[in-house]
């Protein structure tokens, strides 16, 4: 969710899975150190870990993301006619290229066939039907942070990235629901939704504890073992948080929605919010970083406490899940926008068939999406705005009368850096994004999680802090003997500083540091549960996120608020200023809408559709 003028290393990033290539590329080389970034760090090549088979499932491949490393590491040169690409040790293309013209007649180019992008698609066809779109995405499959992975020997459909999402609370968001026929009453999460495993390496907790609490924010919260008068102040802090849910204006995804008012739990952390405005015990603060370092980026002391809330109210009312997490959500609006996409019409069929490619290319398609295709460059001018891509080892250019750069806003501020005024590529540069790891973890039989629920977090993991059961949304949930998926996902506790360092090591650490990891947490967590790890796991797949979702820190949904004429004012913080239209160049995901929630990246489909279709 990498500068010259900052610390963090923004300017420089990776690119991640909206944005990447399917494309073949040449082998990886060692761990060569490429360009430096600001406070020393240097990039290397992908290491070892590029190559092991393991890690080659799902959207973000070395095969994809080395081309993206092209443009980080300064390796382009765009001319007239042809791109230059300057040698490297991680790869061997060098050399002169031509710039072939992509001749299709478009109105407007999407980048990014994620929920951003293809949300925006949505709502510009919807509002204005007929409209010529071409969608680039660099991945595989279209998906951005809503992927999967359903590939023997995986039994289940699995999230590869964002699992779950809460129910519609607004009116564009049962719009684009409704229209598209993505049926979230029928994928209700039934309880226990979370479960948190506790024992020594758990802070505060009673001496002696070694045990699941199931149920653990509803009627688990009696019985956490803690002292009371802490259990008493989780039990009051989830009251407040219940509370905030149902104020009118309170913080919301997109967080544009929201009441002024609101806007000073904006500069504060979470932590701050609840040991200092709330008086709650320490613990508190600890037992939510759970949730925070999974969905947030971050601990309790690094959120923004205004998102904090967003997030954390939710999660006491209803919340969905398709099989593949919020993958099923995307083949229900691509379907909606490309009939041929998939077969079939019924909702098991879009869930179950596999994307037609070619169909959903087919050069009479009013939208097109074009896997494969990695943007490189944007540029505006009066009356168009064009793309340069990379698809089948060749370099393209396109041009629409708009262009929406719907993958993650660094994409736009290193592929049309030659367009950004001193004062946004700043603000550009102040979005902090921080990588995850995600691992599908395949077990013999569900026994030691039948009875967990939803999502488990524990505490003490080295790189991860919980996971879903991928089938738990489904009719086999109760039956200990089947073979079930275990999505775990990794635990930032990284400073905004640090991200940099974060991605590097996903570029170097090997998988057997993730395996032994994850041997070490399922040992300790289900030691009493007749599970074995060498004996149980039947598979293991990791997913390396470049940049995976905007880090909330203080201040990035809004400055604080100021008093006028007796009526809270909001201040803007640096996203209003990084998301601002360049010419025919509109930019969206959900980064800019300040919070790494599927709202928010709905939410920028339809602010960028709005921009874009004033200029048709």
């Amino acid at each position: 969710m990498s500068n010259q003028k900052r610390d963090d290393g923004i300017r420089r990033r990776d690119f991640i899975n909206g944005m990447l290539l399917a494309a073949g590329t040449a082998a990886v080389g060692g761990s060569f150190p490429m360009r430096a970034m600001a406070g020393g760090t240097t990039y290397p090549c992908d290491g070892a870990i590029g190559t092991d088979p393991n890690v080659l499932r799902g959207g973000n491949l070395p095969s994809v993301f080395n081309i993206a490393h092209w443009l980080r590491d300064g390796r382009l040169t765009f001319k007239t006619n042809s791109v230059l690409i300057s040698s490297s040790p991680c790869d061997s293309y060098q050399g002169s290229q031509p710039l072939n013209a992509d001749n299709g007649n478009y109105d407007v180019i999407i980048v990014g066939a994620g929920m951003s992008g293809c949300s925006a698609a949505f709502f510009i066809t919807q509002q204005r039907p007929g409209t010529k779109i071409l969608i680039l995405d660099g991945q595989v499959t279209p998906g951005g942070n809503a992927n999967r992975d359903d590939t023997s020997p995986i039994v289940d459909v699995a999230s590869t990235a964002t699992a779950y999402a809460v129910q519609p609370y607004n009116a564009f968001l049962n719009n684009i629901y409704n229209t598209t026929g993505i049926l979230w009453q029928n994928y209700i999460v039934p309880s226990p939704f979370y479960s948190y495993y506790f024992d020594s390496q758990t802070p505060y907790v009673n001496p002696g504890t070694n045990s699941w609490n199931i149920d653990t924010y509803v009627k688990g919260l009696d019985s956490v073992p803690y002292p009371m008068n802490i259990v008493n102040d989780l039990k009051a802090a989830r009251a407040d948080l219940m509370n905030w849910y149902h104020k009118p204006g309170a913080p919301t995804d997109p967080a544009d929605n929201s009441d002024p008012k609101y806007d000073y739990l904006s500069p504060m952390t979470f932590d701050s919010y609840l040991t200092q405005t709330k008086g709650f015990h320490p613990a508190v603060s600890d037992f939510y970083t759970r949730y925070a370092v999974d969905a947030l980026d971050g601990t309790t002391s690094q959120a923004s406490a205004y998102t904090s809330i967003s997030f954390l109210g939710a999660e006491y009312f209803p919340e969905f899940a398709y099989p593949g997490g919020n993958s099923g959500m995307l083949r229900h609006i691509i379907k909606w926008l490309i009939p041929g996409a998939i077969n079939g019409s019924s909702d098991a069929d879009l869930l179950a068939n596999p994307y037609n490619l070619a169909a959903m290319d087919a050069a009479n398609n009013n939208v097109r999406i074009r896997q494969g295709a990695m943007v490189l460059r944007g540029d505006t001018n009066n009356s168009s705005a064009s793309v340069i891509y990379f698809s089948q080892g060749q370099f393209y250019q396109a041009t629409a009368k708009a262009v929406i750069f719907a993958g993650q806003s660094h994409t736009a501020r290193t592929a049309c850096a030659q367009l950004f005024s001193a004062s946004q590529a700043n603000a550009l540069d102040q979005v902090t994004l921080s990588p995850v790891v995600t691992a599908n973890v395949t077990i013999r039989n569900a026994a030691p999680v039948v009875d967990l629920g939803y999502d488990a977090y524990y505490w003490g993991g080295q790189y991860f802090a919980d996971f879903v059961v991928a089938d738990w949304v489904g009719p086999n949930r109760n039956d200990p003997t089947r073979e079930t998926v275990l999505t775990f996902y990794g635990g930032n506790t990284a400073s905004v500083a640090d991200q940099p360092n974060e991605r590097i090591k996903l570029l170097t650490t090997p998988f057997s540091s993730y395996e032994n990891s994850l041997r070490s947490d399922m040992n300790r967590i289900f030691a009493n549960r007749s599970f074995d790890f060498d004996r149980d796991v039947v598979s293991m797949y990791l997913y390396r996120w470049g940049h995976s979702m905007v880090y909330p820190k203080p201040g990035w949904p809004f400055s604080a608020p100021i008093m006028q004429g007796g009526q809270f004012t909001r201040v803007p913080s640096p996203r209003f200023y990084a998301r601002q239209q360049v010419g025919r160049i509109s930019i969206g995901a959900q980064d800019v809408e300040s919070s790494p929630a599927n709202e928010s990246a709905i939410g920028a489909g339809l602010r960028t559709s709005g921009e874009v279709l004033a200029l048709l």
